[in-house]
């Protein structure tokens, strides 16, 4: 997993969005579209790497190798919810998540009609 550090400046910036939008009525979030893409993996993506030897033996390169347990590759999944609704979840297809295919993919077929509906 990533984790970007949260700076002082992206606590002030969160703050200062907070407290524009502390007095919204249900009218006005009701305008609104939270959306996130997330990766979901049958294996973590931890680098972590297994060692099998005998007890009390010292590690030997020759039999450390990088393995995926139980295989598989992941799903990246898009979603959005509102204050009255939600998106359906798009599974997006292999390959990278370009602007081209964000555009295409979700943006057209997904965010602009959801967006059209809530007003």
């Amino acid at each position: 997993m990533v984790c970007v550090r949260l700076t002082s400046r992206h606590r002030r910036d969160r703050r200062e969005w907070a407290t524009e939008h502390i007095n919204w009525r249900r009218n006005e979030w009701s305008n609104v579209l939270f959306s996130d893409e997330s990766r979901f993996s049958v294996h973590p993506d931890n680098r972590r790497i297994f060692i099998w030897r005998d007890r009390g033996s010292r590690n030997n390169s020759a039999f450390v190798h990088e393995s995926v347990r139980f295989g598989g590759e992941g799903v990246l999944v898009y979603g959005g919810i509102s204050i009255d609704g939600r998106t359906y979840l798009y599974i997006i297809p292999d390959g990278p998540l370009t602007a081209h295919r964000y555009r295409d993919e979700i943006l057209r077929p997904i965010v602009v009609p959801y967006a059209a509906a809530i007003g």
